[in-house]
């Protein structure tokens, strides 16, 4: 498997499972476009590693949960790429919430994140997808099939990410483009760390490998998708240690 000198977005990018993913596809030989919301010192060993590598990485802050937050950074990428082998939208994240506790503008700003972002950067880079035949990897959760434990915003924000990565699949198919999805879950992350205890344990408890999943296996499977060059699209991958069967 290899990304030699392929480009590739990835959002999220200085967050556990985002580290991880650029990690690996440097390892493959991709460079690198990494989204950062604020966390810059995040992505300073990716840097390190894609300079002592002599692979091109540059990072673009960006809040995609404004609006516009997905404009300026298609903008920034396209000033220094005109075309692009990959884009992983994987920029996303909730705080669990009780089902009436949900304000209106919080309901908003997290589909904003989870996904009006992922289909407005597809959008917005189609032309330099379309000139690579690239491939979209968009992180969902098993929290799409499950319900999750981060509440129902997440939850139905990573479900339609799932329903869109299936129309942009059969969209975007003749220009060659493959689009398909990733549904992590539980990760060993930040975001699972600030589950309650005892919410954790029982997650855990419920997969079948009775232990959460690494970042590196999720950057893997992304790897794979992205490197695959197969008639794969329009497919979710589930890598959640036995949490959902479908």
């Amino acid at each position: 498997m290899t990304l030699q000198g392929k480009r590739v977005l990835i959002t999220g990018a200085s967050g556990d499972l985002g580290r991880a993913m650029a990690h690996r596809f440097l390892g493959l030989g991709a460079d690198l476009a990494l989204q950062y919301r604020s966390n810059a010192a995040g992505l300073e060993p990716v840097l390190d590693a894609a300079k002592e590598a002599g692979r091109e990485a540059f990072a673009v802050a960006a809040d995609l949960a404004d609006a516009g937050g997905a404009e300026r950074l298609a903008a920034a990428v396209q000033e220094r790429w005109t075309e692009l082998d990959g884009l992983v939208n994987n920029a996303g994240g909730a705080r669990p919430q009780a089902f009436d506790a949900i304000a209106p503008e919080e309901w908003e700003q997290s589909l904003r994140l989870n996904l009006t972002a992922p289909f407005r950067l597809m959008q917005l880079l189609l032309p330099e997808l379309k000139a690579r035949a690239g491939a979209v990897v968009n992180i969902s959760s098993v929290a799409a099939l499950t319900g999750g434990a981060f509440g129902p915003s997440y939850a139905a924000g990573k479900a339609g990410l799932i329903g869109l990565t299936r129309s942009a699949a059969r969209d975007l198919g003749p220009h060659g483009v493959r689009v398909n999805a990733l549904a992590p879950g539980p990760v060993e992350s930040e975001m699972t760390s600030s589950l309650a205890g005892p919410v954790l344990d029982g997650i855990i408890a419920s997969t079948a490998l009775r232990r959460l999943v690494g970042p590196g296996e999720i950057a893997d499977a992304a790897a794979f998708l992205l490197a695959a060059g197969t008639a794969v699209t329009g497919q979710t991958l589930t890598v959640d240690a036995g949490r959902h069967f479908s």
